[in-house]
């Protein structure tokens, strides 16, 4: 064990090392897509003399992933259920094990045999769609065709198909309500609508095969559901078909672009599977001597040693219930640029399951979710006013010393110099603001789309000593 221990203290060291080098090193942002995910490398400057931090907009766990790094404990938590889920199931110790990879290994082979191959046994690495044709297709052997025959059997193929497996039922709206999300489809489409009838049966069938495992190995099954909303966007309708970049999803919003490819979901799948095997393999070795623990309600669980609680609570409440602490990192969801009730619905009601999951039932959140968002009642200034809430209540818990760090981003300068401007007028004397721009460049966050510029504002609220 005290090999172990030292063994984990040098390659922290290590870490710590090329993270001040700017050398390259694990990155949390390729296991999952979250929107305006942030360097680690900012957050891991502003903890690393931190003894104890919290983080009530935790997101995919960024905050963690610093604080192990840097030796500090911390009190991480979401309003949002499927931020809870991720930043767990990225930070545990947890590692993927060999038989359950071989097992998926397995059921994606006979799902592409199903729906991917054709008779000349050749795979489809994806289907290139014009609306609603099959235009041509990429073979796994690199080859692309428009041959006519080959793309009539590939649609026979779909036609022939019957979805027998689970998959979730809903729509692109407001729960409670017939508000639509955000530009939305352009029309009002069923969750179904948003997959072919191919890679419906895809996913359905796959994910029946991780519910199964689920059921017997709860954690292994986590890990297997996070692969999988992982990888979901690529049996999506979204994946637009460009050559000058590789598949994602490019807006955050759900969207149909009339050139788009239908993509391979078991190589997807299985592609992100082994990714986060492999950054496992070595974060359970970094994190071996903390305590990392969840709950999906406002229960705070702290530890005699290092630990990191990921729990589900309000950020407008929870403040209350917390210990002293050194640092507080404040990353709230951004104006209307990122609505994460959104973009998280369809994950959280695939999460949700055929087996109903508790940890994912509650829909009613994005009522108070911090965003601005008029089509539901929520303007700047119903904005300004709870994050002047927040920021006030939350300065109240530091220490002596300690700082709070406020991380916002916009295009418009001058909506984030308001939003300061009114953030200083809420606080009282003992502290010090400081404020600073920057202009990162990480794609398709804060950088925005298509390389449109945007500010990155931080707001360091120092408690004095």
């Amino acid at each position: 064990m005290k090999v172990l221990r030292e063994k984990s203290k040098g390659v922290v060291f290590i870490l710590r090392c090329k993270f001040k080098s700017g050398e390259a090193m694990l990155n949390i942002h390729n296991l999952i897509k979250f929107w305006a995910r942030k360097n680690p490398k900012l957050i891991f400057h502003e903890v690393k003399n931190a003894k104890l931090l919290a983080d009530p907009f935790c997101g995919s766990g960024s905050s963690g992933f610093s604080a192990i790094l840097t030796g500090a404990s911390g009190l991480l938590s979401d309003i949002n259920p499927v931020s809870v889920f991720i930043a767990y199931n990225v930070l545990n110790k947890e590692t993927i094990k060999s038989e359950i990879i071989e097992t998926m290994r397995e059921v994606c082979l006979e799902i592409e045999d199903e729906v991917y191959t054709l008779s000349n046994l050749e795979k489809v690495n994806y289907a290139v769609w014009k609306d609603d044709e099959v235009i041509s297709l990429k073979l796994t052997s690199e080859r692309e065709t428009r041959d006519k025959s080959l793309i009539k059997e590939y649609i026979t193929m779909e036609e022939n198909l019957k979805i027998k497996f689970w998959y979730p039922e809903g729509k692109f709206v407001y729960p409670g309500t017939g508000i639509s999300f955000r530009d939305g489809p352009h029309r009002p489409i069923e969750i179904k609508d948003l997959f072919t009838k191919r890679n419906l049966y895809a996913t359905s069938k796959l994910y029946s095969h991780i519910e199964k495992i689920w059921v017997k190995d709860r954690s292994q099954g986590d890990l297997l559901k996070l692969v999988f909303i992982a990888s979901l966007a690529n049996a999506t309708k979204m994946m637009p078909h460009a050559k000058t970049s590789g598949p994602s999803w490019k807006l955050p919003r759900y969207w149909l672009p009339s050139l788009r490819e239908e993509r391979n979901f078991c190589k997807a799948f299985l592609r992100r599977l082994l990714l986060l095997h492999s950054f496992k393999k070595e974060w359970s070795a970094i994190a071996s001597s903390y305590q990392i623990t969840a709950s999906f309600d406002s229960e705070i669980v702290t530890q005699q040693k290092r630990y990191i609680h990921i729990f589900r609570a309000d950020a407008l409440e929870i403040y209350s219930k917390l210990p002293k602490l050194d640092t507080i990192i404040l990353d709230p969801p951004h104006y209307d640029e990122i609505n994460y009730f959104e973009l998280t619905y369809l994950w959280q009601k695939w999460l949700e399951g055929s087996f109903s999951d508790a940890r994912f039932n509650d829909y009613s959140y994005w009522s108070r979710e911090i965003c601005v968002n008029r089509r539901t009642g929520k303007d700047l200034e119903w904005y300004n006013t709870k994050l002047c809430d927040v920021v006030s209540n939350y300065v109240n818990c530091l220490n002596k010393g300690g700082k709070v760090i406020l991380i916002l981003h916009n295009r418009d300068k001058h909506l984030l110099n308001e939003t300061i401007k009114r953030i200083g007028e809420c606080i009282s004397g003992g502290f010090t603001l400081k404020t600073s721009y920057l202009s990162p460049k990480i794609p398709s966050s804060t950088q925005g789309l298509h390389g449109r510029k945007k500010y990155l504002c931080i707001l360091k609220i120092i408690k004095a000593s």
